[in-house]
C-alpha cells in the first residue's frame, strides 16, 4: 500500500494533461481510484508533475515528454500542462476521464487559477466545474466561495464551469472588484477575450457581500481595462428600490484618467435663486498636466467660474494653478439693499525638484485676489478669517564649488482689512557666503586673526503700494515704486577668554543706493503737508561696531532620597558694548528739520523715509547692553524603574530673561526700557509665553511727557510698567483608538488627500481633542481727560475641539471669545457620520453674520462622486 501511494499520483498527473493514452493494456471499465482508500495518504496530494509548462504543439517537446512518462500523448491535447492541488482527496474515474478534487482545491493553467472546496475535471470535454463547500469557519449551511484570477481580472464565486480550450466561463453568484467599484451578479458569461456579461448585477461601492447600496441592472457589460455599461437600472438602498432609475449607466473601469463631464449639483437660495454649482468638463490632457473646467450658474444672474489644473514631470517639477471669478448679485437693482459683487483669486504653486537641475531651484506660491473673495464665496471658516494674502515667486543660483548665490523673487503682501496692496518686483539678493579672509592653508596653528570672518550682500527691492479699490494698471507707472539698493559687509570673529568667557565682535558696512529723495514741509496757504519728490541716483552709508561678553553660571543641588535627584539652575549674563554715529548730523546730514503743522516744533525727518531697503539711523549711540538669562530643570526619579538608575529631566522654566541698556553717547534719557521675557512648557501640554516693559524714566502727569529724572531719583521705585503680554495655547487629544498606526482607514485616508486635501478628512480613530489659544495684551496709557494712568486691556480666548458621540458619530467646533468686545467670533458647528460606503457633513454657522447651513450627503468614493445629496441655506438668505 505504501508503494501504491506514489502511482497513484503518477497515474493522475499523466490522466489530467491528456485526453487520449495508449498502453499495453487498456484499463477495465468502471475502474476508479480513490485516495480515501488508502490510509498513508499524505495531508496535500499534489496532482502535477513538477515540468515546466510546455507547449505540446512542437514535435521535439512532445516526444521528450512522451519518453519521459512513457505514454503516447493525444494531437488534440491542450497546448499547456494543467496542474492541481487538493488538500482532502482525488478520485480518478478512468472510463469517463472525470477527476474529482475535495478540500482547498487550486487548479492552475497558463496564467489562469481556480480556487474552491471541490472542483471536478472532465478531461473529454476540457472543462473544469467548481462548487462550492461548507464552510467550517461559520454557521452550518454556509458555503465558502471560490475564486478565479487570470491576468489582472480576479472576482469570487459560488460555482463555475470553465472550458480549457475555448475559455468560454459561466460563473454563478459573482463578486467582482474593478476600481474602487464592485459587481454583484447572479450569473456571468465570460468570453475568450475576457468580456463579461452579467445578468441581475448591482454595481455598488460598498465593499461588503450584501451592499448598503447600488445601482440593480438586468443586463451588464464588462470590457476589461475600459469600462461596464448597463441597460435600465434603478437605484437601490439597503435592498430596497428607489424612485430613482437611470436609462442606462456608464462606470470607466480604466486605470489611465479619462476625459469627461463632471454633473453638477444644485442648490435653491431665497438671494440667488436655483443654481446648478460645480458642473463642468475635466480635460485629461496628457499624463503631465489635467484640467478641471466648473461653473455655477444661479436662476437670479450670479455666476462663477472656475479652472483647476495640477501638473507633475517626474524627478523634475509639479504644481498646480486654481483660477476663479464670481459675480454674486443680490436683489434687483431696483430694491433696496441690492448690490452687486466682483471677485476673483489666482492660485498657483510649483516646485522643482532638487535633483533636476543641481543648485538651481524655481518655487512659487501665489495667492491673489480681491479682498472679498472668501469672505463672499467661501464656507470654510479658515478661508473666511484669513486676512493676509502672500505671495512668492523665486528663481535661486548657487554655484558649484563657489562661494556665490543669487536669488531673484517677486513678493506680494495684501491685508484683507485695510485692503492693503505691496508688491515687489523684483527682490534680488547676491551673497557672497561666509569666509576667513586671514587664514592660510599653508599656516601651522591658529592665530586670533584666522577666526575672523566676513561675507558680502547685495539686496535690491523695488516696492509699490496700492489699495485693491483703486489699483488699475492703465494708471500704473514706474513712479509708482520705490526702488532701493543696499550693499552689506559683516566681520565677525569670536573667542574664549579666561576659559568661561566668550567674547564675540562685529562691525558692519552699509551702503544705500535711492532712486528718489523727497522733503515734507507744511504749507499754511493750503493747510497741510506738501512733498516734493527729486529722482535720481543718491547714496547713503552707515557703520556700526560691538562687542559682546557672556558666559554661563551652574547651580546644582542634589539630594540622595525621594522622587527628585536634582535641581539645576543656569544663569548667562551678558554685556556688550555697541557704538554707531549720528547719521542726521554732519558730515552725513541724511536727515533735515522742517515744520509739519501750525505749531512752532520742527522735526527731524529722512530724506529717504520711503525707501524700501531701509536707511541710516539718527541719533547717536554708545550704548553698554546688559542682559540675563535663566533656565531651571529639575530630575526625578522614576517609580517605574525598580534598578534605581531611572531618570527624566523636565524643564521648569525654558527662559527667563531681562535686557536693558544705557547709551552713553547722549545726555539725556541713557537708560533704555527694561524689556522682561518668560517661557515654558507644561506637561508637554501647555505653552506659556509672557514679556512686559518697564520704563524707568518718571513720567509728567500734567503734559503726558516724560522727565528727565529716573523713578529711583524721584523715589517712585526702580521703573514704571508700560506693556505686558501674555499668550497661553494648548494642545488635548486623546489616544488613537486604533493604536499609533495612522489613520483609521488608510484606504480612504490616500483618495482624500488625492482629491480634496487635509481639510476633509475626519479621522474617527481620535475619539476627542481640543486646541486652546489665550492672549493677553496690557498697556498703560496716559488720559489727558484724567491726568492719570488708563490700564487698556485686550484679551481674546479661541479654541478648535472635536468629540465624538460613538464609534461613528463626530462633532467639531470652532469659535473663540473677544473680552474687549465682549461677542464671540465667527463660530462653526460641523457634525459629520461615517456611513462605511456614504459620509454625511452638516456645516452650520449657528448666529452671527454668517448665520447658514450646508449639508451633504455623498458616498465616499470619487467613482460615484456625483451620487449624493445637498441642502443649503445662504447667509444672504432671510434669517432663519
Amino acid at each position: 500500500m505504501h508503494c501504491f501511494t506514489p502511482c497513484i499520483a503518477i497515474i493522475f498527473i499523466f490522466f489530467i494533461t491528456n485526453t487520449a493514452f495508449s498502453q499495453s493494456k487498456n484499463p477495465r471499465p468502471g475502474d476508479a481510484i480513490s485516495a480515501k482508500d488508502s490510509a498513508n495518504i499524505t495531508p496535500v496530494v499534489k496532482l502535477s508533475d513538477s515540468t515546466k509548462k510546455s507547449n505540446t504543439n512542437d514535435s521535439s517537446t512532445v516526444s521528450r515528454l512522451e519518453q519521459k512518462l512513457g505514454i503516447k500523448i493525444s494531437k488534440d491535447a491542450l497546448p499547456s500542462v494543467v496542474k492541481a492541488d487538493a488538500e482532502d482527496s482525488a478520485i480518478m474515474d478512468m472510463k469517463t476521464n472525470v477527476s474529482r478534487l475535495y478540500g482547498k482545491v487550486q487548479v492552475n493553467y497558463e496564467d489562469m487559477q481556480v480556487n474552491h472546496g471541490q472542483i471536478l475535471f472532465d478531461q473529454g470535454k476540457n472543462k473544469v466545474v467548481a462548487a462550492p463547500s461548507a464552510d467550517p469557519s461559520k454557521d452550518t449551511g454556509t458555503l465558502k466561495k471560490g475564486s478565479f484570477s487570470q491576468g489582472k481580472e480576479k472576482f469570487t464565486y459560488d460555482s463555475m464551469q470553465y472550458n480549457f480550450k475555448s475559455k468560454r466561463a459561466i460563473v454563478r453568484n459573482v463578486q467582482t472588484q474593478y476600481g474602487e467599484g464592485f459587481v454583484h451578479s447572479e450569473q456571468i458569461k465570460r468570453s475568450p477575450d475576457q468580456v463579461i456579461y452579467g445578468a441581475h448585477s448591482v454595481y455598488t461601492t460598498c465593499a461588503l457581500d450584501t451592499p448598503h447600496f447600488g445601482i440593480v441592472a438586468y443586463r451588464i457589460k464588462v470590457v476589461p481595462d475600459k469600462l461596464i455599461v448597463s441597460g435600465p437600472a434603478n437605484i437601490n438602498i439597503m435592498g430596497v428600490p428607489t424612485p430613482l432609475f437611470l436609462p442606462f449607466a456608464l462606470f470607466p473601469i480604466s486605470a489611465k484618467q479619462k476625459s469627461g463631464f463632471v454633473i453638477p449639483t444644485y442648490s435653491v437660495e431665497q438671494a440667488r435663486g436655483l443654481g446648478l454649482l460645480n458642473g463642468g468638463y475635466y480635460f485629461y490632457l496628457n499624463d503631465h498636466i489635467d484640467l478641471l473646467a466648473q461653473t455655477n450658474i444661479y436662476t437670479k444672474g450670479s455666476y462663477a467660474l472656475s479652472a483647476v489644473s495640477n501638473y507633475a514631470n517626474i524627478y523634475r517639477y509639479r504644481g498646480g494653478f486654481n483660477l476663479s471669478y464670481a459675480f454674486n448679485k443680490t436683489g434687483e437693482s431696483f430694491e433696496p439693499g441690492a448690490s452687486t459683487q466682483k471677485d476673483f483669486m489666482i492660485n498657483w504653486r510649483h516646485a522643482t525638484d532638487g535633483k533636476a537641475r543641481p543648485g538651481e531651484t524655481f518655487n512659487a506660491s501665489v495667492q491673489v485676489g480681491t479682498s472679498s473673495f472668501y469672505s463672499n464665496n467661501s464656507y470654510d471658516p479658515n478661508q473666511i478669517l484669513q486676512n493676509q494674502y502672500q505671495s512668492n515667486i523665486s528663481w535661486s543660483k548657487t554655484w558649484q564649488n563657489r562661494p556665490f548665490g543669487l536669488t531673484i523673487s517677486a513678493l506680494h503682501n495684501q491685508n484683507t482689512a485695510t485692503k492693503q496692496i505691496d508688491v515687489t518686483l523684483p527682490a534680488l539678493n547676491f551673497h557672497v557666503t561666509q569666509f576667513n579672509p586671514f587664514a592660510s592653508k599653508k599656516r601651522v596653528g591658529t592665530h586670533w586673526f584666522d577666526k575672523i570672518t566676513a561675507s558680502y550682500t547685495v539686496d535690491m527691492l523695488n516696492k509699490g503700494t496700492f489699495y485693491d479699490s483703486t489699483f488699475n494698471l492703465n494708471n500704473l507707472s514706474l513712479n509708482n515704486f520705490q526702488t532701493g539698493i543696499r550693499h552689506t559687509i559683516p566681520v565677525s570673529a569670536s573667542y574664549t577668554i579666561l576659559r568661561y568667557i566668550n567674547m564675540s565682535f562685529s562691525a558692519n558696512y552699509n551702503e544705500y543706493w535711492f532712486g528718489e529723495k523727497q522733503t515734507k514741509q507744511y504749507s499754511y496757504s493750503d493747510a497741510k503737508v506738501n512733498v516734493e519728490k527729486d529722482y535720481g541716483f543718491y547714496t547713503a552709508r552707515d557703520y556700526n561696531a560691538g562687542v559682546n561678553f557672556t558666559t554661563r553660571v551652574y547651580g546644582m543641588k542634589m539630594f540622595k532620597h525621594g522622587s527628585l535627584k536634582g535641581i539645576r539652575h543656569v544663569i548667562t549674563p551678558s554685556v556688550g558694548l555697541s557704538y554707531h554715529p549720528d547719521f542726521s548730523a554732519a558730515p552725513y546730514t541724511y536727515y533735515y528739520q522742517t515744520k509739519l503743522d501750525t505749531t512752532a516744533n520742527y522735526y527731524l525727518q529722512s530724506y529717504y523715509a520711503n525707501s524700501p531697503i531701509g536707511q541710516p539711523v539718527a541719533g547717536k549711540a554708545g550704548l553698554v547692553n546688559l542682559g540675563v538669562g535663566n533656565n531651571l530643570q529639575i530630575k526625578v526619579r522614576s517609580a517605574k524603574d525598580t534598578t534605581g538608575t531611572g531618570t527624566k529631566n523636565i524643564t521648569l522654566i525654558d527662559g527667563l530673561s531681562a535686557n536693558t541698556s544705557y547709551n552713553m553717547a547722549v545726555d539725556s534719557f541713557r537708560w533704555s526700557n527694561i524689556a522682561l521675557g518668560f517661557r515654558t512648557n507644561v506637561l508637554d501640554k501647555v505653552n506659556i509665553s509672557s514679556s512686559a516693559a518697564y520704563d524707568p524714566y518718571a513720567l509728567d502727569y500734567n503734559t503726558g511727557r516724560r522727565r528727565q529724572q529716573t523713578m529711583q531719583e524721584l523715589g517712585y521705585g526702580i521703573a514704571r510698567f508700560t506693556q505686558a503680554s501674555l499668550s497661553l495655547g494648548a494642545n488635548f487629544h486623546s489616544k488613537p483608538t486604533g493604536g499609533k498606526g495612522g489613520p483609521t482607514n488608510a484606504e480612504e485616508y490616500a483618495r482624500v488627500m488625492r482629491n480634496a486635501g487635509y481639510n476633509e478628512y475626519v479621522d474617527f480613530n481620535i475619539p476627542w481633542s481640543l486646541n486652546v489659544n489665550y492672549t493677553l495684551n496690557a498697556a498703560k496709557n496716559f488720559s489727558y481727560y484724567s491726568h492719570a494712568d488708563t490700564l487698556v486691556l485686550s484679551h481674546n480666548l479661541t479654541f478648535q475641539g472635536e468629540f465624538q458621540l460613538t464609534p461613528r458619530w463626530k462633532v467639531s467646533m470652532n469659535s473663540g471669545y473677544n473680552f474687549t468686545y465682549k461677542q464671540l467670533a465667527l463660530t462653526s458647528i460641523d457634525v459629520f457620520r461615517d456611513l462605511h460606503c456614504w459620509a454625511m457633513h452638516l456645516q452650520t454657522f449657528p448666529f452671527g453674520p454668517r448665520k447658514s447651513y450646508n449639508f451633504t450627503l455623498n458616498v465616499k468614493a470619487q467613482i460615484l462622486q456625483d451620487l449624493k445629496l445637498m441642502r443649503r441655506r445662504d447667509y444672504r438668505d432671510t434669517p432663519l
